[in-house]
């Protein structure tokens, strides 16, 4: 009677029952991920298949934060998770470097496994690390507050917030609001699919418009540094609204509303090799993307 209900409560949400599990939204996201950047670097805009391309790319990226605040829940270890992205983040340089046409470093370009880690981070230092703090200091009245986590951990978390900013990382502070967002909200997976669309358009949407020294105009993406220091202190500088691909991003709520709250099989030495996996594929993918880069100059 059990495997007839369409909804099961799982990790205090309810879940439909469908066949869409952890691996299997990473799976799509990596599918979608790799439609992306061939288009992205190996087709040319004036390709009619760019735009499709890059535009169904835009699903990819809300999955992986979906997932990252997934496994922030369920993590056996946040520290050891965040140690795992920190270790592919760097791996990750010299392909994600390359295949943009930079030496194999290059502070401006920053990959995306540096937006999870500083999301992940973000979310432990608003909840586990607060309680492991107090916990050691003997404090377990704190530790077991909330509030008191919350308020200990805060500036950390805007730390995390300020240095994919800082950084530069690929989504950079759009995608750490991201990952807190689907976290904050987990128990309300509607809910959160809508605030990360207003977040979308927020920092997609609108755009602000400053003329340059040489008589053209720069659109800067909105954020609290550019409205500062460009909308409010430049009298020539304007909000413009502009509609480009980044806004087919919350279509990505259609398969993560389809997540099942499961794992895939982790038991056995096979599903190690595919938990790495994963991990492994942006690197190894970037890499050979350069190689067939090389291959057609």
């Amino acid at each position: 009677m059990e495997d007839n209900k369409v909804m099961t409560e799982i990790g205090g949400v309810m879940r439909p029952n469908t066949i869409f599990n952890a691996d299997a939204l990473k799976c799509l996201a990596m599918v979608i991920m790799l439609t992306d950047h061939i288009g992205a670097f190996l087709i040319e805009p004036s390709d009619p298949a760019y735009w499709p391309m890059r535009s169904v790319g835009r699903l990819a990226f809300p999955i992986f934060c979906y997932m990252i605040a997934e496994g922030a829940y369920y993590s056996r270890s946040v520290p050891k998770y965040l140690a795992r992205l920190a270790v592919f983040a760097l791996i990750s340089t010299p392909p994600y470097n390359l295949v943009h046409g930079s030496p194999w470093y290059s502070p401006d370009n920053i990959n995306v496994f540096f937006t999870l880690f500083f999301g992940l981070a973000a979310v432990y230092s608003l909840n586990g690390l607060p309680q492991a703090v107090f916990r050691r200091l003997g404090k377990v009245s704190l530790a077991e507050n909330k509030k008191a986590c919350a308020l200990f951990g805060l500036p950390l978390c805007g730390m995390c917030y300020l240095a994919a900013f800082a950084m530069g990382t690929d989504y950079g502070e759009y995608g750490v609001a991201a990952i807190l967002i689907f976290w904050l909200l987990r128990k309300r997976p509607v809910v959160a699919w809508l605030c990360f669309a207003g977040l979308t358009f927020v920092f997609f949407g609108f755009y602000i418009v400053v003329p340059n020294e040489f008589g053209s105009l720069d659109y800067c993406r909105i954020n609290l540094y550019n409205v500062v220091t460009k909308l409010v202190a430049n009298p020539d500088a304007e909000l413009f609204y502009y509609m480009m691909k980044q806004m087919y991003a919350p279509l990505a709520c259609i398969p993560c509303l389809l997540y099942n709250g499961k794992n895939g099989k982790r038991e056995d030495r096979k599903g190690i090799f595919v938990k790495y996996a994963f991990y492994a594929f942006y690197p190894l993918h970037l890499l050979i993307i350069w190689f067939v880069q090389l291959a057609i100059k």
